[in-house]
């Protein structure tokens, strides 16, 4: 999301399933919608001004402090596939053929605050960066039958989740305390006097560019269609942001207020992390009871 770090409804993570093949697709990771102003309650980030963002400009990788309570892109993947198997059992159990799945997932870079990266922005500009999470079975085509694909359907529908949660920070229609969090973490950084202060610093920087945004409120600096001039472009925009305080620093409020949330929620969050370490342990059982090695996992 955020985006920090962060990322769909359940009728879309079935779909992800049906149409990517099992294995999960994310995009750039972005907060959920944050709650309205009145609703929003008092945080003093000050109690963890020690606490960092943590940005691989290398991946395109952010970790924040409530990264620990969702699957990490492996894990989801994990997740995804043993409910694919699972599927599998269901169709095979019909006389049916399984249709065609398995393969890698791909991650996006974190793109909350437009391009962070002096590296990727010098390869990418303006495009996040995509990330290969391994899957544990190869991709294949197979050849099915209409009846198939119904019997895979209705297998699809019984079979839903098979009991595994989805923790995915930004699902839709997810109003858990973890993803109130979040929210919460992303509306109060966007009223944050410092974060306010970086975004105008760096937009007057750009301004004396001659650099125009993408759009209204937007972290992405207008581009042309030349990807060299992109690029160009781009890195100017990281030097604005450099020179404002650093491309790290709304990652860091944001983190802030995630963190010290925390502190007086650990006892629920504890729960949730001992829910997730049990949901991927289950899936770790799912897939070697059909024949995934360890080494894989």
């Amino acid at each position: 999301m955020r985006t920090p770090k962060r990322r769909p409804a359940s009728a879309l993570f079935l779909a992800v399933i049906i149409a990517v093949i099992a294995v999960a697709c994310s995009g750039p990771k972005a907060a959920p919608p944050p709650p309205p102003t009145e609703t929003l309650p008092v945080v003093d980030r000050s109690v963890a001004v020690g606490v960092k963002a943590s940005l691989n400009e290398t991946t395109g990788e952010v970790i924040l402090p409530m990264d620990k309570y969702w699957y990490t892109d492996k894990e989801n993947v994990l997740v995804n596939s043993a409910v694919a198997y699972l599927i599998e059992d269901c169709v095979r159990a019909s006389g049916h053929i399984m249709v065609g799945w398995g393969g890698d997932g791909r991650a996006l870079q974190d793109f909350s605050y437009g391009q962070w990266s002096r590296p990727l922005a010098a390869r990418n500009g303006n495009v996040p960066e995509t990330r290969v999470i391994q899957g544990i079975r190869e991709k294949k085509v197979t050849e099915v039958s209409p009846a198939d694909e119904q019997m895979y359907e209705k297998c699809s529908s019984s079979v839903g989740r098979a009991g595994f949660p989805e923790l995915l920070a930004g699902l839709a229609g997810d109003a858990g305390l973890s993803n109130r969090m979040v929210q919460t973490a992303a509306a109060l950084t966007e009223r944050d006097p410092e974060y306010l202060g970086y975004r105008e610093a760096w937009e007057s920087c750009i301004a004396t560019k001659g650099l125009k945004l993408a759009a209204e409120n937007s972290w992405t600096v207008k581009t042309s269609d030349s990807k060299e001039d992109e690029i160009r472009t781009v890195l100017l925009d990281l030097g604005c942001k450099d020179s404002s305080g650093g491309a790290q620093t709304p990652y860091d409020i944001f983190a802030q207020y995630e963190a010290a949330q925390m502190k007086d929620h650990q006892a629920e969050l504890n729960e949730v992390a001992d829910q997730k370490a049990a949901s991927v342990e289950r899936a770790k059982q799912v897939l070697r009871d059909h024949g995934v090695a360890d080494a894989r996992l």
